[in-house]
């Protein structure tokens, strides 16, 4: 790990921006959109920025610092978009179908990111509130009332189900001339029955 270095704020030159943390951040969350995670670097983030690699430790700590940011922002983004989509959804079964469609849009979207999204955030105190928020509307919409084993469990297999749809229509898993939308739309289907169970 590169030596950090002493911040030295100073007045940036004339016409050169401020380099913030939040500035960095910013960055390297388009950067990522933009290449994912398995080819970003540290060095490509500094060049995009117009300044050298060590003059980064003056904002973030590490690349695991970033990558921990960049999950912090894909949670809420992925929360916020749920919440929004579901207020205006009053009827149960609705709700089920409107719950899966924005998540698998929020994957399909965000690809590089979406992967942060489904660790879990159980041991970080900043982050499982976040985590727990995605989990409190789950519960709300599939009407589990307690986070007893029986709900773990069905939570784990939805979350398996879905995930495992996401990937293998990321990856073209599906091959055959069948509608892909329908398949998706039969999960939904299952779901908001209560067969799956």
């Amino acid at each position: 790990m590169a030596k950090k270095l002493k911040h030295k704020p100073g007045r940036p030159k004339k016409g050169q921006t401020q380099i913030t943390r939040e500035l960095v951040l910013d960055a390297a969350w388009d950067l990522i959109m933009e290449v994912g995670f398995s080819e970003f670097r540290l060095a490509g983030l500094a060049e995009n920025l117009g300044i050298r690699t060590p003059s980064l430790y003056n904002h973030i700590q590490d690349l695991e610092d970033v990558r921990r940011e960049m999950k912090r922002r894909s949670l809420v983004i992925l929360g916020d978009k749920i919440s929004l989509k579901l207020k205006h959804t009053n009827q149960g079964s609705e709700r089920i179908t409107e719950f899966l469609n924005t998540y698998r849009s929020f994957a399909k979207s965000h690809p590089h990111v979406y992967p942060l999204t489904i660790e879990s955030t159980e041991f970080d105190p900043e982050l499982k509130p976040l985590g727990d928020r995605i989990l409190t509307i789950c519960m709300e919409v599939f009407r589990f009332q307690t986070l007893d084993e029986v709900a773990v469990h069905r939570i784990r297999i939805l979350r398996s189900l879905l995930h495992g749809f996401i990937v293998l229509e990321e990856t073209g898993g599906f091959g055959r001339k069948e509608s892909v939308e329908e398949s998706f739309k039969k999960i939904s289907e299952s779901l908001e029955s209560g067969r799956l169970w």
